[in-house]
């Protein structure tokens, strides 16, 4: 079995309710990327409708690029406040599927202010790392990346 993992790409999504400023939320991914990212994002937008034909529109940016992938990662966790980081390396195994991709959901208000924190909410961006490599092998490559509270 290959032991090898390589992270390969980095997605943003979120969902915008008519209720919300759309660039403010916009302003909210931003801040979750670092700058070389933010001046070469793409927002790509769908428009559905809600339980009561409220207009959402779901914003995603994506990055296909490993070096930019390891660069949000290691941008991410730099941020991330240190019981969060506990709470990931702690609950891994939930934030890791068998493709393999890392799933966190980072707070959309708290992400507007310039801060990464965890959220088991609903008002989340969604970013998802998509790794080469078995489920085992990302595992060992999060953990070695220093996925740890420093």
């Amino acid at each position: 079995m290959n032991r090898e993992a390589k992270l390969v790409s980095v997605e943003y999504t979120v969902l915008i309710h008519a209720t919300e400023d759309f660039d403010k939320v916009i302003k909210a991914v931003e801040n979750l990327m670092p700058s070389r990212l933010r001046e070469q994002k793409k927002v790509e937008v769908e428009e559905t409708y809600g339980h009561y034909e409220n207009p959402i529109h779901i914003a995603k940016v994506s990055f296909r690029n490993p070096e930019y992938a390891i660069q949000a990662l290691a941008w991410i966790w730099a941020r991330l406040f240190d019981e969060d980081k506990a709470r990931l390396i702690r609950d891994l195994d939930l934030h890791l599927d068998n493709k393999p991709k890392l799933y966190m959901r980072l707070d959309k208000q708290e992400a507007f202010l310039g801060h990464v924190r965890l959220s088991s909410g609903d008002d989340v961006i969604k970013v998802v790392f998509n790794f080469k490599g078995s489920r085992e092998a990302v595992k060992d490559f999060l953990l070695s990346y220093d996925l740890r509270v420093v």
